[in-house]
């Protein structure tokens, strides 16, 4: 094993970069005094002469050659001119001075202690023990130069340095502490366990998976002027030919059948295509089908030569489990009063079936007392039979929230089943919702498996006047006010790497402007 390899990196793109990110998130609120704030002050030690701005800073772990290694922590900073840095210290009142003896090597004395230097690379590599030091430094432009090509600030934990006994020794330590948490808690049911323990099962799985075939596990955030937004990445790289990279290979060949949709379009949207696991998913959700059967009433469920409406719908409902996976996808839309109405679909396998159920159940329903509030056929959109339902008694906050007379319109079709809720207009809103989707001309986005996005603006216009923090409220409604309030997370996957990303717009940058500029 190289001992002189770090097992871990962490790194700040240079201090101009920081600088111009400082410039930006204040120009976004018109405060150009907090930056100048800044400058002037650093003016005041001569603006760093010596370092190299344009550089990655940062800090290496390394591990102590031996047969217990333990981790060591030493930081860097790229040098320009040591002279001049040598000035730039003396004006703070720290002293640079070269060891006697030690070449590149100095030390810095600071009022209470004094911090070891060595030089290499154009980098000094500090550390408060001396003897840290004493190893051959690889050039850290070797690892900050990617990272801050991508990133205003990165850490990266580089697994294939680790050696793999730790590797698993930290497998062992997880796995420890999961089967602490593995036994039934009081009051859980069958189902609840059975998943609850697959789950836990699965997730030491993928922890394994990815301590042993993972390249290096990466966290990092950037500001972009350019882009207006800023940006969270957690991603992992698999090794070449590994087991992590096939399934990382297999898993970036799956695309919901919603990931058409445009996050810019509504106040809230989230698709996903979730894999069924057959023992694990699969078996839950069929016995959960088959235990509720027998709550449902007879006429409903019919016989095998004869199945009721409910029969149908459940055979489709397990098809569609049995397919392996759940695509589907909800949004929030406005009508034009401004309510809010709820879109959502699911892709069924055997859909026909349950279309004809639900027909059936409708058709039933008018037989029955009472049936009012349900209206079958309301409307056909390319295939798409919508039916029509008003609730009885909606509370208060309902109303409050879609409207005075909220209802429920539900269709089905061959491949997929609609609902909406909403006032009368959301039945617009889904007709619209079912032609683009027939329409979207295969515009999949490949590899686009999940997506959650949400506008602050329209979260902040439904939030309660009596939130707790009303200055936060306030400065909320201003960030947001002109724009950029979109937040998304989504995972991008290909052959050999998996991530997960978190993109906020301008407003969310404001936002954090005037957290600084309004503090008290």
């Amino acid at each position: 094993m190289d001992w002189n390899k770090p097992i871990a990196v962490a790194s700040i793109a240079g201090i101009d970069r920081v600088m111009e990110d400082i410039d930006y998130l204040f120009e976004t609120v018109q405060k150009p005094e907090y930056p100048a704030m800044l400058k002037g002050f650093l003016a005041q030690y001569r603006n760093l002469e010596g370092l190299d701005k344009t550089k990655p800073l940062g800090a290496f772990v390394f591990l102590t050659e031996g047969i217990s290694p333990q981790p060591t922590v030493v930081g860097f900073v790229p040098v320009k001119n040591l002279e001049e840095l040598t000035k730039t210290l003396g004006e703070v009142g720290f002293l640079l001075a070269p060891v006697e003896g030690k070449e590149n090597r100095y030390t810095l004395a600071l009022p209470t202690f004094s911090v070891h230097i060595k030089m290499a690379h154009g980098y000094a590599f500090f550390q408060l023990k001396s003897e840290a030091l004493d190893r051959d430094f690889y050039n850290p432009d070797d690892y900050t130069s990617a990272l801050a090509k991508e990133y205003d600030i990165a850490g990266s934990l580089l697994l294939s340095n680790v050696p793999e006994p730790m590797r698993m020794m930290a497998v062992d330590l997880i796995s420890a502490k999961m089967d602490e948490q593995m036994p039934r808690k009081p009051g859980e049911n069958d189902i609840r366990y059975r998943s609850r323990k697959e789950t836990t099962l699965f997730l030491l799985k993928q922890f394994e998976l990815i301590s042993q075939d993972g390249n290096n596990l990466t966290l990092g955030y950037s500001l972009s002027r350019k882009d207006k937004q800023i940006r969270l990445h957690l991603g992992v790289d698999a090794k070449p030919d590994s087991q992590l990279g096939q399934e990382l290979k297999q898993l970036s060949t799956s695309t919901s059948q919603y990931s058409y949709l445009n996050a810019d379009a509504s106040d809230f949207l989230g698709y996903s295509v979730v894999p069924l696991r057959k023992e694990v998913e699969q078996k839950v959700m069929l016995d959960l089908i088959e235990q509720s059967q027998s709550k449902i009433p007879p006429i409903l469920l019919g016989d095998e030569s004869n199945p009721g409406p409910v029969s149908k719908m459940l055979e489709s409902a397990k098809a569609t489990i049995r397919s392996g996976k759940l695509d589907s996808h909800i949004q929030m839309l406005q009508t034009s009063k401004g309510k809010p109405a709820l879109i959502a679909a699911l892709k069924l396998t055997e859909g026909a079936a349950f279309k004809q159920g639900l027909q059936d159940l409708f058709e039933l329903m008018k037989q029955a007392e009472d049936t009012q509030g349900m209206e079958a056929n309301v409307a056909d959109v390319d295939g798409i039979t919508i039916h029509k339902i008003v609730p009885k008694d909606m509370e208060k906050k309902t109303k409050e929230f879609f409207g005075e007379k909220p209802v429920i319109f539900v269709g089905c079709g061959p491949e997929e089943c609609w609902l909406a809720m909403g006032e009368e207009e959301s039945l617009d809103l889904l007709k619209q919702a079912i032609s683009k989707r027939k329409s979207n001309g295969g515009r999949n986005k490949s590899g686009s498996s999940f997506l959650l996005s949400l506008k602050m603006a329209a979260l902040i216009s439904l939030a309660d006047e009596t939130a707790k923090n009303q200055d936060f409220m306030e400065s909320a409604k201003v960030a947001f006010a002109s724009g950029g309030d979109l937040l998304t997370l989504s995972p991008k996957i290909t052959a050999n790497q998996a991530s997960l990303n978190l993109e906020l717009g301008e407003g969310f940058i404001r936002l954090i402007s005037l957290a600084i500029a309004n503090r008290k």
